[in-house]
């Protein structure tokens, strides 16, 4: 039985967030992604992430779980860094300090390991979950660490089940939910 979703809600859990289709559904573009103009000069001059949406399964986890031990690392080519920085902290309340930022995917493991040993030093490699929405970084993932991997389905996946967690509507503790 898969343990990921469990893992997920312990509370020193530390989670490694991809950006462009993880934390957000880009939609730039008139009929496709923003993808179509990732080659155009012309593209590093639009800000894509201004009118981006939170995807609300995720917010939802990432409130119930705080942002101490939630980090992001993502792909960026096209210099966008500080917008995309933006944008996560304004939907999802993560701080800029704790978003990564690489040319390369292949990268990806290195700087999770380099985020763990920095700020969690003698943390288990199963008390980490890196959350990509690519088969391929999630194989890296696998294949360089020994950290626990998930794509963003998995809060979808979750959906009409009742999540370990909840916000009281009465208070602003976390309550346990049977």
């Amino acid at each position: 039985m898969n343990r990921i979703w469990e893992l997920l809600h312990e509370k020193e859990t530390v989670v490694l967030f991809d950006v462009d289709g993880t934390l957000t559904s880009y939609s730039y573009g008139e009929y496709h992604a923003h993808h179509e103009l990732d080659y155009t000069t012309a593209f590093r001059d639009v800000n894509i992430y201004v009118d981006c949406k939170r995807l609300e399964p995720i917010y939802d986890y990432i409130t119930s779980h705080g942002t101490d031990r939630i980090f992001c690392i993502s792909r960026e080519p096209h210099g966008h860094e500080e917008w995309k920085s933006d944008m996560v902290e304004r939907l999802y309340g993560i701080p800029k300090s704790h978003c990564y930022y690489t040319l390369d995917t292949d990268k990806k493991p290195m700087i999770a390991t380099k985020i763990v040993d920095e700020h969690f030093p003698g943390l288990s490699p199963r008390k980490v979950v890196c959350v990509d929405d690519s088969d391929e970084t999630l194989g890296r993932y696998m294949k360089e660490t020994d950290f626990c991997t998930a794509h963003p389905m998995i809060f979808m996946e979750h959906l009409g089940e009742d999540s370990r967690f909840m916000h009281s509507t009465s208070s602003d503790q976390l309550l346990l939910k049977h």
